[in-house]
């Protein structure tokens, strides 16, 4: 009897199991059949209105030594730019507000901010131009394949692992990451690219993740890029005491 008991409670516990298995497997095809693709989610986040955000850009050795790093909040209308980079060899703070640009160079014998005119070929003003291009990094359609997606707690992810020569190129050539940390294009070689693109359920852009390892002609270097905090921004101004005190270039070289 004791036995009969046993066969019949491992019946009922297998049939039990079988059940939740076959409700997970069913939940998973649901959830996979839900997903849209890498293509519909990166298009549909292409459209999002970029008001404000907030990027970070670092390149370190293996070791974790910072090799050169900046930060940047973007305002699109009006347009202000705060922006603070360090190199090995220098480092400043710059503010854009429309077609001004108030720029401090630190390490040098002077604190002060100077004040000057931004035009089409300077590479600040390249920067806020692209800068919120480069949060979909100008992907196209073609490397979608590439990429695998995932729904979230609020919306969904886009993320890719792996070396495609192809997809690290359009990151490197993006014209942020060149003018602020300057990869060779041609020396810079991908050992390992992690992306991870969020969106929200309306396909609204959320942020950015990258993270690289790759070989710069016989040096090994990582790189980060991130940009978060869309449209969460509060109002960009520069500082009240900036604009009154800073040298004015212009006047200085008439």
């Amino acid at each position: 009897m004791a036995n009969k008991v046993k066969k019949i409670l491992s019946l009922v516990l297998v049939a039990i199991l079988g059940v939740n298995l076959a409700a997970c497997s069913n939940q998973k095809k649901k959830a996979a059949a839900t997903t849209p693709s890498a293509q519909t989610i990166l298009t549909k986040a292409q459209n999002t209105n970029l008001k404000n955000m907030k990027a970070t850009w670092k390149q370190t050795s293996p070791s974790g030594q910072i090799l050169q790093k900046a930060s940047a909040k973007y305002s699109k209308n009006p347009l202000v730019v705060y922006a603070n980079f360090t190199t090995n060899s220098n480092h400043y703070k710059m503010w854009i507000e429309n077609k001004t640009n108030y720029i401090q160079m630190q390490g040098t014998d002077t604190n002060k901010w100077f004040k000057t005119k931004l035009t089409k070929a300077s590479s600040y003003a390249q920067l806020t131009d692209d800068l919120a291009k480069s949060t979909l990094l100008t992907l196209s359609t073609s490397n979608a394949n590439l990429f695998k997606t995932k729904q979230t707690k609020k919306g969904y992810e886009v993320y890719y692992h792996g070396n495609n020569k192809k997809l690290w190129n359009e990151i490197i050539q993006n014209s942020p990451v060149t003018s602020v940390i300057g990869v060779d294009l041609n020396k810079a070689k991908p050992k390992k690219i992690n992306i991870k693109i969020r969106t929200n359920k309306d396909y609204k852009l959320k942020s950015v993740l990258i993270g690289a390892d790759y070989k710069d002609g016989s040096k090994d270097k990582k790189l980060s890029m991130k940009i978060k905090d869309i449209n969460k921004l509060k109002k960009l101004e520069v500082p009240a005491s900036i604009k009154k005190n800073a040298v004015n270039l212009g006047n200085m070289a008439k």
